[in-house]
């Protein structure tokens, strides 16, 4: 769905030790000449032209919030938009790494100035000259995500960024166990498909992704084609609070996320080996995993285990809370 490029390998750097005097010590016939650490020349050819414009830059800074153009802003959902934000420059790339977020700016609904919140991105960290966001509104609730949701093509929206939350990588754990609310899903989807992604990881996956009713779910057939392409690896169980009377069709989980839920769809609470990770509204917090803490003019900490994983048996190092 997204394009992507291979990444640069960092150069080893036994025994070379790069001296800063030593790069305009010596320099000719298209060669930067470095002092190796038993007194010999190292040569490293100049980055020519061409590989120097096809090295993509990052698009963000986490020091200042960067104007990023809406170019497209579609319905994907019951109230749910995907938005598309366009780099200033189309070559370069947005160079997260998972699991991360960034922080966006958006009018207060009060009309009162403007508040940045947190979103994961649904596009790809290598993807090139834009970013995409899934935004659920809640109306008469959210303030950026409403602001969001109807933000017009051509307006500027302003962007800060990569900030890494817990980081990914393949074969880290043996099994993954996700529980997403509403919107929540996005960083339970980025950690899901960055290890989909990755031909030798062989982490299984398993998603809960609860909505209020059928009608609320989004992005299914996104999610379902990444089932379908998992070999296995990647299962999910959508779940609603209710089912309205006149749906038969219904064939999910009904209800909220309950112990026997955990038990029977989610890895065991081994946390040398598997980890749950929760996103989702503060309600949810507080029954499945306990509230993160907020300390004032610090980023958030992830506070005790509680709510169900803590009387099924998990511990801190086996929960992780968005």
């Amino acid at each position: 769905m997204f394009g992507s490029f291979s990444r640069i390998a960092p150069v080893a750097s036994s025994n070379r030790l790069l001296v800063a005097a030593s790069v305009s010590s010596v320099a000719a016939a298209g060669c930067v000449y470095f002092f190796g650490g038993n007194g010999s020349i190292l040569s490293s050819p100049l980055m020519t032209s061409s590989e120097a414009a096809a090295t993509p830059g990052i698009a963000l800074s986490k020091s200042e919030f960067t104007s990023l153009k809406v170019s497209s802003n579609v319905s994907v959902g019951l109230n749910v938009r995907k938005i598309t934000l366009d780099f200033p420059n189309a070559t370069d790339v947005l160079g997260m790494k998972t699991a991360g977020m960034l922080m966006v700016k958006g009018d207060k609904r009060d009309g009162s100035g403007q508040i940045a919140r947190p979103y994961t991105p649904v596009s790809r960290n290598d993807t090139v000259g834009k970013l995409e966001l899934v935004v659920k509104d809640y109306p008469g609730v959210g303030n950026v995500s409403t602001y969001l949701c109807a933000v017009p093509v051509g307006t500027e929206v302003d962007v800060k960024g990569c900030y890494t939350k817990i980081a990914v990588e393949p074969n880290k754990w043996k099994k993954i166990g996700l529980i997403a609310g509403g919107s929540g899903l996005t960083p339970c989807l980025q950690v899901a498909e960055e290890l989909l992604d990755h031909p030798n990881d062989r982490t299984e996956i398993t998603l809960i992704f609860c909505n209020r009713n059928p009608a609320s779910i989004f992005l299914s057939d996104h999610i379902d084609a990444l089932v379908a392409r998992s070999k296995g690896r990647f299962k999910v169980h959508y779940c609603v609070d209710e089912v309205p009377a006149f749906s038969s069709m219904w064939d999910g989980l009904t209800g909220y996320v309950t112990a026997d839920m955990v038990q029977k769809y989610l890895p065991a609470p081994d946390g040398s080996s598997n980890i749950i990770m929760v996103c989702g509204p503060p309600p949810m917090y507080k029954a499945l995993c306990g509230p993160k803490e907020f300390p004032e003019g610090k980023p958030p900490l992830q506070g005790e285990v509680g709510g169900v994983l803590k009387d099924l048996g998990y511990t801190k190092d086996a929960v992780f809370k968005f």
